[in-house]
């Protein structure tokens, strides 16, 4: 019986710790800039952004796949969503989490 017991309160526990890591990852972004589409690679584009989070960083590398819907094409203002961490290397490099056009 308390075989059952510890097994229906582990199932328990591990539905409510999925439920809870299963977050929209679009909306929980901390950090934001704008910069002009320079170049494609592939699904990626290399951003000239002059300025992210007050420092000058110049080009960096953002993936246009997180947002399907839009065409982007060279010389497009997109403002861009990421999770805060920028990757020093040559572009710098982001996790990109939403990309927008801006008018």
């Amino acid at each position: 019986m308390s075989n059952k017991i510890i097994l229906f309160c582990s199932i328990v526990v591990a539905s409510l710790l999925f439920a809870c890591g299963s977050e929209n990852l679009e909306k929980d972004f901390k950090a934001t800039f704008v910069g002009t589409i320079q170049e494609f690679t592939g699904d990626s584009a290399i951003i000239d952004a002059a300025e992210v989070d007050g420092k000058t960083l110049g080009q960096i590398s953002i993936n246009l796949a997180v947002n399907p819907n839009e065409t982007f094409q060279i010389g497009d203002r997109v403002r861009v969503g990421y999770d805060g961490m920028i990757m020093e290397s040559a572009p710098a490099q982001i996790n990109t989490l939403t990309v927008e056009k801006v008018e």
